[in-house]
């Protein structure tokens, strides 16, 4: 299945999950470079007032970031959104597999999912009224209602193939990715802070030299942990190689069930684990 065979909901939560993140990490950067400027300004020796000036709009671009991160929250709307949207998805490969609680005919599993849908967005009503996008779109699509028709051999495939594999690539991929960045902004932080402590020693010993950018250092590595802390990358890194390995143990279970209750069981265990993964993450990330 692909995103636009997804019920509306789950695109337009999707899309709030995403643009809330990039605006996030947006202003977080922007800050974060605008206080490394504003200490470059500080200590350079231009006797002019333009300097001063370019300080201030620095120290003032630094504070509206504060305020917005504060004020809007976009982070809010981050993970409230990917949470909605990771619980549409749930349904929905419950739905399409025909496992439970959608396991009952047709008529009734239509009513079913609609009910689940309304209690979702009911449970999050904060971000549902965030939710634009897409909303002359079904939420029963028709990719939906022929895959949910199709035998049980085809569903399995498709389930292993669009949702299991697809959960263990990304999660093997983002595993691998957060710990090179882990790694990478460790050793730039130990390198920041050890230029920053070489430049206060050698001060010690040359007090006629009035120029030290000690302050440009102390501040590049400040900025460099807060990204790392934003960021959490040795944190994500381990939690997702977990999620991998479970994911994996589950891939391997795929081709045992035989009947559609074995395999409805199977793809409501599987389902519970990812939800389960991305529970902790939503709370790891309220903390």
């Amino acid at each position: 299945m692909q995103e636009q065979d997804f019920p509306a909901l789950y695109r337009s939560a999707d899309d709030l999950s995403l643009e809330s993140q990039t605006h996030f990490f947006r202003a977080l950067k922007l800050h974060l470079v605008l206080l490394v400027i504003a200490a470059i300004l500080s200590i350079t020796s231009i006797p002019h007032w333009s300097v001063a000036v370019f300080q201030l709009m620095a120290l003032l671009g630094a504070l509206s970031c504060s305020i917005y991160l504060f004020g809007r929250r976009p982070d809010r709307y981050w993970y409230a959104g990917r949470a909605v949207a990771e619980s549409i998805k749930t349904i929905t490969w419950r739905y399409v597999c025909r496992a439970e609680p959608f396991q009952s005919a047709d008529t009734i599993a239509r009513s079913d999912f609609h009910r689940t849908l309304k209690a979702i967005v009911d449970q999050n009503k904060d971000v549902a009224q965030s939710l634009t996008n897409h909303l002359d779109a079904p939420q029963i699509t028709d990719v939906m209602t022929e895959m949910r028709t199709r035998p049980i051999e085809e569903r399995k495939a498709t389930y292993a193939a669009s949702r299991i594999k697809d959960q263990l690539t990304w999660y093997a991929k983002k595993a691998a990715f957060n710990r090179r960045m882990s790694n990478g902004f460790f050793w730039a932080l130990i390198v920041t802070n050890a230029v920053a402590v070489l430049c206060a020693i050698l001060r010690i010993k040359f007090v006629d030299v009035s120029f030290w950018p000690t302050d440009v250092f102390v501040a590049a590595a400040a900025s460099l942990l807060s990204w790392m802390q934003a960021k959490r990358f040795s944190e994500l890194a381990a939690s997702y190689a977990l999620a991998a390995h479970e994911i994996g143990l589950i891939r391997e279970q795929s081709l045992l069930p035989s009947s559609d209750e074995e395999f409805s069981q199977f793809v409501g265990d599987a389902e519970n684990a990812f939800s389960r993964e991305h529970t902790q993450w939503v709370a790891r990330k309220d903390v």
